[in-house]
């Protein structure tokens, strides 16, 4: 609603401010919107209805469904009198019913939602809706006593509230607008009516009542301790209650002095300052004068005790009190000093702009109104106001966040109260914050400090040419504090301050001041380290544009520059920064922010990202970056500052390659600066120490953009590069090596190119040496990694050597002390860019025979291939996890690489084949060329292990695609991912079709051609791939991948891999829901059992003493029989019985892997069930276990004997012997100790007729024994020692 001023429109002018229909719509549904109504609104009929039926769940449901609209709350306020009314009415009928005594749990219940609202609408909201009978006064003062007198409850679960402290804290809100009745509470107070004459000095009963509850809960650490201070303020400070207020107050001093040297003062305190801090908020200042002088006493106690420094609340609490006890020594008054540019009402700016100048003039420049400051005379201050603004600017340097705002909301408060002058000293002092030599603490409150008096009017214009310079200082602020830096608090309230103004300060008045304030917000809102400040940036900023008027660009930025857009820091460094920097007068800015903070910045990232940042504002500015900057840069790259040395480096390193892009040419002097650099560094010897790493990196980088821009280098300056490139191939941090490869990629193909022998033996032959010789393991993986930037000219002549090596290099070690994933990844990846190259060089090279009638290509078949494959079965593990899977990921790369090689390879022998034969047919044998003739003469004879020369057959397809298919189906989502996506290229691919890759049509329908697919989530892959079961060629892939999830340790990936392999075995002779055209599956039920068995049986056999994979496949064994599947092999030959009972015996022997035994445990009790002689050598070994020296293992076997004869006890054992027999398993401690089962297990043995095998072991050992000491006996005792070592063979 627009105030009286709006009516001084003229009345030619047709302006009426209202809201339009959109708006108003807008409005009514923001406001009256709330999706969960129905819930709440059953939830309060429900109880005005029958408070005691309504469960607690269904109102702890409601109270969540409340609990949405945290942060929304104005969407629950048009439904708060619906609510809180009837609810509060069922407190007030409990005091009218038959029952003296109120029902605390319909009290409990009703206040636990009311407090729900509380909390999220605020008590300022809610408390306007409660009943203020005065005949409740007294009933409410009676429910607080019962619930106070309450023994506290704890619910079962412990997070759940009971509902007591939350009825506690609702009436003490409710007291606190009952106190407000306009005549005296004593004549209320029923205890008093039996007196005829009161006594004017006393307390009323019922005050007293109140204040001692209020007093309890002062102490009290929870939100009551609130509530009970909003109640004595309220009922503290009407006018019958002076006495009370000075007892009050009294009490207060008492209570202080002794609980600040208690540990109840811990609490106590802060809710007592907090209590008279509320009194002094809402109080008169006639009511409160004749208390201040006592208050103010008690304060200065505080402040000098050494309780307040370990206490923020404490603190916070009474910068509370010592502002709102100066506002009372002050009278209040408006400061007609203050400025009034800017009306803070949208109406009140509309119609003022509709105004004639005649009825409201205009301001002058320095933006006072035409009439000017009202100047008044020097106000008669009290002494006790200085100490109290000291205080408070004390308390803008506190270290803790809230005294400082809240301290600088009391200098705000406390300063309109003031004269001109003295408010002129008030902004002098909060200036003197900012000094280089007070801490951030310090910075920080002084810009809350300014944000308040601009907001209220306090900070004049004139202020305004010193504060905006100390502002553009706070909006860098940045200190180095160990390994970090602090300031972000800073920067983001200097953002406040420059957004104050924006609302505070009239366009004309803030237009030069935005122009030095605008490069600062857009530098920190394109380059800070925090996103907080980087939006706060933004804000401040959007505030000038949108309030200020036409500012340059203004809309174009803001919309650039916007709250989503700047959330991610690479963003804002390349897009939002790049778009800002195409305006002039914000490009230098920007640069300086990189040079002077962010190139030097601690944060190694940051230092990198700006570096990149800094080469792409290069495009606008070419003369500035190619003179002033490098000029800066180039002696900061020997700073014995790091981050300096280190952001220099780069920042060099991306300069002159964005500048050699955009067409600049290098003069020679610069050019021989630049190149110069790093052997400056090592001459400096800026490799060793602290930072050594980093420098490596940037000086890889370095180097790397030298020979991009191809800088003139000496010959004595490429080889010194050259060794810096391999001493950082030899550096042990793997990202130092890639970055060094990098770099060699680089050089060499600017500067070693072509390549002459004196340069393949300083590179190729280099490292191939260290590869094949070298014992340290991070020179060795340098090197393989080195290959893969080693272009043709390089490989050619030492090719065969190279791909044995890696070959080799490739190849597990049997020696785990020896073994090192790192260079075999390295390997594979040299692997692969070398049978690139070799495809590159042309057919002419990759099809010629050499030495042993091999070509490359018949070697990158023969061998390259075979080594990828197997690289696929690296499962090494050392302390890092499966570091084997870094192999597999890397060989699968590999194997796609050289499968696109092998079929372009058999394409053109197959297009020579057909040229041949049509050349045969011309009467012109030149028909065909001589390179074509040679591809047939390769084709015909090259590969003599393979028919008719066939490069890329079926059997390679097959183990290609059943590799990849191996490795979808295991527990690693990361590897997974990496197959599929290998995968789905090879099935997919239409440039370079895999040719004899069997079902290729089905596999196309199975494997999706969506390059969203997700191949990390089991749950869309399996069900999937399962169906690859169905084609022999594919089984032995699948079900070795599928028994490794199965088995594995996540029991979701486990159930996922079971229940995809049980869906497709149930239906196996129908075809699947994709709709894929089958062929040639099996059919016949029998046969699908058969070859199940037969490939669980192949693992067990291939993989013997590999719990890696036996494990699983036990696990796996025991879910398919305890699903059914295979439980047909009671009827059905007993060989994959036999064999999985050979492997379970030869698992178990000497293991001391408990989890594995049981396993073993388990899949014996399945075979013990079916038919003879497995089921009777199962049971057997099961009996056997139950004298294993683990209790578990024996409490397991028991257990599952136990299930074994319930099943099938009455097959093997007389009737009479089955009962005995149960009860003997059930009824002994078996994981008690060995002895004290051992007759029992004798027993048990003999009822199945089966010997005690360890008893006759040890009636061998005993003889033994008996033996030896029968010779000990005879022999010299001299002698002893000698047959002590004689007799443990030593």
């Amino acid at each position: 609603m627009l105030d009286t001023k709006a009516a001084t429109i003229p009345a030619s002018v047709d302006v009426e401010i209202v809201e339009t229909d959109e708006e108003k719509c807008f409005r009514d549904l923001k406001h009256h919107f709330v999706q969960e109504w129905k819930l709440l609104e059953d939830l309060t009929v429900a109880m005005v209805r029958d408070s005691s039926a309504v469960e607690m769940p269904v109102i702890k449901r409601a109270q969540l469904t409340m609990e949405k609209y945290q942060e929304q709350s104005q969407l629950l306020e048009p439904h708060l009198e619906s609510m809180v009314c009837p609810l509060m009415q069922i407190l007030c009928n409990q005091s009218s019913g038959n029952s003296k005594t109120p029902d605390m749990k319909v009290v409990k219940k009703v206040c636990s939602i009311v407090y729900t609202l509380v909390s999220i609408c605020g008590h300022k909201t809610v408390v306007k809706f409660f009943p203020h009978q005065t005949s409740d006064l007294e009933f409410a003062v009676a429910l607080l006593e019962i619930c106070h007198g309450e023994i506290p409850e704890t619910s079962v679960l412990r997070e759940e509230s009971t509902g007591q402290w939350e009825t506690k804290c609702i009436l003490l809100l409710w007291l606190s607008i009952l106190v407000l009745i306009p005549f005296e509470i004593a004549s209320v107070d029923t205890s008093l009516a039996d007196q005829n004459v009161s006594n004017v000095n006393d307390i009323p009963p019922l005050v007293e009542r109140i204040i001692q509850i209020c007093k309890d809960y002062l102490a009290n650490p929870g939100p009551m301790r609130e509530m009970a201070g909003v109640l004595l303020s309220r009922l503290l400070t009407r006018p019958d209650m002076q006495i009370a207020l000075k007892s009050f107050i009294q009490w207060t001093h008492e209570t202080l002095s002794m609980s600040l040297n208690d540990s109840t003062g811990v609490f106590l305190a802060p809710g007592i300052v907090g209590a008279m801090a509320a009194i002094f908020k809402v109080g008169g200042r006639d009511v409160l004068l004749h208390v201040t002088p006592t208050a103010w006493q008690e304060v200065c106690e505080l402040v000098n005790s050494s309780a307040i420094t370990q206490n923020s609340l404490l603190r916070k609490m009474l910068v509370k009190l010592i502002q709102r006890i100066g506002l009372t020594y002050l009278p209040p008054r408006a400061a007609s000093w203050r400025y009034k540019g800017v009306f803070s009402s949208i109406g009140n700016n509309l119609a003022t702009s509709l105004c004639t100048e005649t009825e409201i003039e205009s301001q002058n420049a320095d933006g006072q109104m035409s009439h000017g400051y009202i100047e008044e005379g020097d106000l008669d201050v009290p002494e006790k106001v200085e100490e109290i603004i000291e205080h408070l600017l004390v308390g803008l340097k506190d270290k803790d966040t809230v005294v400082r705002w809240s301290a600088a909301k009391g200098v705000g408060r406390v300063t309109g109260r003031l004269s001109s002058a003295f408010a002129d000293d008030v902004v002098a002092s909060v200036l003197e914050l900012f000094s280089a030599t007070e801490g951030d603490g310090s910075w920080h409150g002084g810009c809350l400090a300014l944000a308040e008096l601009a907001r209220r009017g306090l900070l004049v214009p004139t202020c305004l040419p010193k504060v905006v310079p100390v502002i553009i200082q706070a909006l860098h602020y940045d200190v180095r504090r160990g390994p970090h830096s602090i300031g972000s608090h800073v920067r983001d309230a200097a953002a406040y301050v420059c957004w104050a103004f924006a609302r505070a300060y009239s366009p004309e008045l803030m237009r030069d001041h935005l122009m030095q304030l605008a490069p600062a917000l857009l530098s920190i809102a394109c380059y800070d380290r925090e996103v907080n400040c980087r939006r706060a940036a933004s804000a401040a900023f959007q505030e000038n544009v949108g309030r200020q008027g036409d500012y340059p660009h203004g809309i174009d930025l803001v919309n650039k520059a916007d709250y989503f857009s700047l959330a991610t820091r690479s963003n804002a460094y390349r897009n939002v920064a790049v778009y800002v920097a195409q305006f002039e007068e914000f490009r230098v800015p920007l640069i300086d922010e990189l040079l002077h903070t962010k190139i030097c910045h601690w944060d190694r990232g940051l230092r990198e990202l700006a570096a990149e940042a800094l080469s792409l504002l290069v495009k606008y500015d070419i003369g500035h970056f190619s003179g002033p900057v490098l000029d800066m840069l180039l002696p900061w790259t020997l700073s014995t500052d790091l981050n300096l040395r280190h952001g220099a480096t780069l920042g060099i390193a991306e300069v002159i390659l964005a500048l050699s892009n955009n067409g600049y040419k290098f003069p020679p002097e610069k050019g021989k600066h630049l190149c110069n650099i790093v052997p400056s560094i090592e001459k400096a010897r800026l490799y060793r120490g602290k930072g050594g790493e980093i420098m490596r990196s940037a000086v890889s980088r370095l180097i790397e953009c030298t020979a991009l821009v191809q800088l003139p280098l000496s010959h004595k300056v490429k080889k010194g590069l050259l060794d810096t490139i391999n001493d950082n191939l030899k550096h042990p941090n793997g990202q130092i090596q890639v970055h060094a490869v990098a770099s060699l990629k680089a050089l060499i193909q600017h500067y070693l190119m072509p390549a002459s022998n004196a340069d393949i033996e300083l590179v190729t032959l280099k490292h191939l040496h260290i590869l094949q010789k070298d014992l340290n393991p991070a020179a060795r993986r340098g090197s393989a990694l080195a290959f893969t930037a080693l272009p043709s000219d390089f490989v050619i002549p030492l090719w065969k050597d190279i791909l044995n090596t890696l070959c080799n290099a490739c190849i597990l070690e049997e020696n785990p002390d020896d073994r090192d994933a790192e260079t075999r990844v390295n390997a594979v990846r040299g692997l692969t860019a070398v049978c690139n190259c070799i495809f590159k060089a042309g057919k002419g090279f990759f099809l010629s025979r050499v030495t042993g009638n091999k070509s490359p290509i018949s070697v990158i078949r023969e061998q390259v291939i075979e080594c990828l494959l197997n690289a696929l079965e690296d499962y090494a593990v050392d302390n890092r996890g499966d570091v084997g899977s870094w192999v597999r990921e890397a060989s699968m790369e590999g194997i796609e690489q050289c499968s696109y090689i092998l079929c372009n390879v058999s394409t053109l022998l197959d297009m020579a084949a057909c040229q041949m034969t049509a050349g045969e047919d011309m009467e012109d044998a030149t028909a065909t060329s001589v390179v074509d003739k040679d591809l047939h003469h390769f084709k015909e004879s090259c590969l003599d292990s393979q028919p008719k020369g066939s490069v890329f057959d079926a059997d390679l397809a097959t183990r290609i695609v059943g590799g990849l298919v191996k490795q979808i189906m295991e527990k690693i989502d990361r590897v997974r991912e990496v197959a599929g996506r290998t995968l789905q290229k090879i099935v997919h691919n239409k440039k370079v079709p895999i040719p004899f890759i069997p079902h290729n049509d089905e596999l196309g329908f199975i494997v999706p051609n969506d390059p969203c697919f997700n191949w990390g989530v089991p749950a869309d892959v399996f069900p999937r791939l399962v169906h690859l079961l169905k084609f022999p060629e594919y089984q032995s892939f699948v079900i070795s991948g599928l028994v490794i999830s199965i088995g594995g340790l996540s029991e979701s990936l486990s159930r996922i891999a079971l229940t995809a392999m049980l869906d497709f075995l149930k239906v196996n002779a129908t075809p699947n829901d994709m709709g894929v055209p089958y062929g040639n599956s099996k059919n016949d039920s029998s046969k699908q059992e058969k070859w199940l068995e037969t490939e669980l049986v192949r693992i067990l056999k291939t993989n013997t003493g590999c719990d890696r994979v036996i494990l699983p496949t036990f696990k796996t064994i025991d879910a398919l029989f305890s699903k059914g599947i295979l439980s047909k092999l009671q009827d059905s030959e007993p060989t994959f019985a036999v064999e999985v009972l050979r492997s379970v015996r030869a698992e178990i022997k000497g293991s001391k892997d408990i989890i594995k035994i049981i396993t073993c445990i388990n899949v014996l009790s399945h075979i013990a069930l079916i038919q003879e002689p497995s089921g009777s050598q199962a049971l057997c070994q099961l009996l056997h276990l139950l004298s294993h020296r683990y209790p578990k293992v024996r409490k397991a076997c028991a257990e599952q004997i136990y299930l074994f004869l319930m099943q099938k006890g009455q097959d093997l054992l007389n009737e009479e012997d089955v009962d005995p027999t149960i009860e003997l398993v059930g009824g002994v401690c078996w994981d008690g100790p060995l002895e004290g089962s051992r007759s029992d297990r004798i027993k048990l043995l003999s009822l199945f007729n089966i010997q005690d095998t360890t008893s006759v072991a040890n009636d061998v050992v005993q003889s033994k024994t008996n033996e030896h000491a029968r010779r000990r006996v005879c022999v010299d005792e001299n002698e002893s020692y000698a047959t002590l070592v004689r007799d443990f063979n030593y």
